[in-house]
């Protein structure tokens, strides 16, 4: 799974909802025309029902899936739990895993054209995980005290950051890694993102005065 499925992946498999899963190969010409079929843009995940009906966006597709449980629990208990869901899970899509990309990618030969340079991506990375950190600090999950898909996601899309900083990560943002190792080893996600490896490779930071304007 990539960052943008594996929540998708975990609540389909622990909600019994199965999926035939078709893998995009980007250098394969017949893959991505059949992938140009149901999605114009070309990007994945893509969604396709048993009865045509076409989803895109990992967003709205982790939402449905979720939904197709009577008795879930993952999408909050009130209107404002789910609107809050959706808060999370849109920072950790649009932003905060545009910050890792924009850091990860080139470190294994990838380039990513979303954010300026470096700096930029660090300092939407700390902005980012602030946030978060202080949310965890007044909540034990994202959204209130029990576990909801906005953790999942957020889990997910953190997950090559954590590989590659956690040094920094657990030094600046505790409450943050305490929260994540603990989403992050719940069966149902695991079961599917496999064991974490944490790397050991350099990697650019910003100075602490950097920081504190990043904040």
């Amino acid at each position: 799974p990539n960052p943008r499925t594996t929540a998708i992946l975990a609540v389909a498999k622990a909600q019994g909802v199965k999926l035939d899963i078709v893998i995009h190969d980007r250098n394969d010409k017949e893959s991505h025309s059949q992938l140009l079929q149901v999605n114009s843009l070309g990007q994945v995940p893509v969604f396709v029902g048993a009865d045509g009906y076409v989803l895109t966006e990992c967003i709205p597709i982790a939402l449905y899936i979720t939904s197709l449980s009577d008795t879930t629990t993952l999408l909050g208990s009130s209107r404002r739990d789910y609107y809050n869901v959706l808060k999370w899970m849109s920072l950790a899509n649009s932003d905060l895993l545009a910050a890792i990309g924009g850091l990860v990618l080139p470190l294994f030969g990838q380039h990513q054209v979303v954010r300026k340079n470096t700096e930029d991506c660090l300092r939407a990375l700390y902005k980012d995980c602030w946030a978060l950190n202080n949310q965890l600090l007044n909540t034990k999950y994202l959204v209130g005290d029990t576990l909801t898909l906005a953790d999942f996601f957020t889990v997910g899309a953190m997950m090559f950051g954590v590989m590659v900083f956690h040094t920094v990560l657990q030094k600046d943002y505790p409450r943050l890694m305490e929260w994540f190792y603990e989403v992050y080893e719940v069966p149902m996600f695991k079961d599917v993102a496999g064991d974490l490896q944490l790397l050991d490779i350099p990697f650019q930071t910003l100075p602490e005065d950097d920081k504190q304007v990043a904040l």
